[in-house]
């Protein structure tokens, strides 16, 4: 049997790279402006809306970084008395008699006439006096005021995802309410006459829908609200509707519909209701790409069927989208590289991600894998995979030990978003 001859590119003379795709979102995405004010017990995962400056300097006095004794370096080389003490809240006396010093603990505030804190590991104890063994140096174990924070200073900044960290900080400074960005509002649909609910039976020809579940995880965060518009028919009618359903939603993603067969409707609806900007990217998977507004001021993406390219569109195009809708800092994400275990093959002409797991060799080495059949509907390939392998546009493949270029999934994650 003749085979018919093996295509030797993969271009599309009417897709745009992933580059100047990313360039025309961010130029043109509309960003979230309202806002308002949450108690910090309220506000993990939420994005702060204006900067945040210290009210006060911390620590607000000479503390302590040590358990031991409050000294003057000028005495140290004599017996001193132990006249005193200043714990973590209960402060000992402002000043020290001559030859003498006062017991102290981490975090507690040290006295005006003491220049130093000496480790109790370096005393020795006798009948109500200390010897020091080991001379301390003028400043030694004493944290200055404001040496974490100075009041006035800009604490946190604006479009900063409030983590465990930032809120520690606020509580550090005495903050206890502060403004944040308003719920992102998704609404998510996918579209597709063969899907059915988990919950139903299939009949010939149907599958699940594993788009919703998959994108509505992806995109779970506090600062985002989704709504779930659900699965649209394959008609014109059924996706105007479903988009005037979607009103009052910042931001509006389907799956499906957005390739160029007989039943994918998409393009149509989006054209005559609102507008298309983006239709197709060089990549793999995920080359019909949809992008634009479904009413003024309403972003859309219209994502890939095959729920691995709805995934990887959604990391690499809808999730910075988002981001800079709720005013964050855009991530860099630091270039990893690793050498390839296996065989990788590919036609130039599109950027390919393969989805990978790298790991740990038995030398102690870290080297990366594809997880097998890359086919954009192999949602397995997804479930064993930990990272994603870019191959260039004129790439042709990789052989094993080759160095390739690896984005973890980590990547996508910073936290929530």
């Amino acid at each position: 049997m003749n085979l018919p001859p093996r295509a030797e590119c993969d271009a599309d003379p009417n897709a745009i790279s992933i580059e100047e795709a990313r360039e025309r979102i961010a130029n043109t995405l509309p960003f979230l402006m309202t806002s308002e004010v949450l108690t910090c017990d309220s506000a993990y995962g939420r994005i702060c809306a204006d900067d945040v400056r210290s009210p006060i300097s911390v620590p607000p006095f000479r503390a302590s970084a040590m358990d031991g004794y409050a000294v003057r370096c000028s005495e140290v080389d004599s017996t001193l008395s132990i006249t005193g003490q200043s714990f973590a809240g209960h402060p000992g006396p402002d000043s020290m008699p001559a030859g003498s010093c006062q017991r102290i603990t981490t975090g507690a505030r040290v006295p005006n006439d003491a220049d130093a804190v000496v480790q109790q590991e370096n005393t020795d104890k006798v009948e109500g006096a200390i010897v020091i063994r080991k001379a301390p140096t003028s400043g030694l174990n004493i944290r200055p005021p404001g040496s974490d924070s100075q009041a006035g200073a800009r604490l946190i900044q604006t479009g900063t995802l409030l983590g465990a960290a930032q809120l520690a900080l606020l509580a550090a400074h005495g903050i206890d309410k502060i403004q944040v960005r308003k719920q992102l509002h998704i609404a998510l649909f996918s579209t597709g006459d063969e899907l059915s609910e988990p919950q139903q039976s299939l009949s010939p020809g149907r599958i699940y829908d594993a788009n919703r579940p998959l994108l509505k995880a992806m995109f779970a965060s506090p600062a985002i609200r989704i709504t779930d518009l659900g699965i649209c028919s394959d008609n014109e009618i059924d996706i105007e509707s479903t988009l005037f359903g979607a009103r009052g939603a910042d931001l509006v993603i389907s799956s499906g519909g957005v390739s160029v067969g007989d039943a994918d409707h998409v393009r149509a609806v989006l054209e005559r209701v609102g507008s298309v900007d983006i239709w197709k990217i060089a990549m793999k998977p995920g080359r019909p790409l949809t992008f634009g507004f479904s009413q003024s001021n309403q972003a859309y993406f219209g994502l890939p069927g095959n729920p691995v390219s709805a995934a990887l569109t959604g990391l690499l195009f809808v999730k910075p989208a988002i981001r800079r809708m709720l005013g964050m800092t855009p991530l860099e994400n630091p270039p990893i590289q690793l050498p390839l275990h296996g065989q990788i093959s590919k036609l130039p002409g599109r950027v390919e991600f393969q989805r990978a797991t790298m790991q740990i060799d038995e030398d102690g080495e870290w080297q990366v894998f594809t997880t097998g059949l890359q086919d954009s509907h192999v949602l397995t390939s997804l479930h064993r995979a930990n990272c994603l392998i870019k191959l260039p546009l004129g790439s042709s493949g990789a052989n094993s030990g080759d160095i390739v270029h690896v984005i973890p999934f980590l990547h996508f994650s910073d936290g929530i978003l």
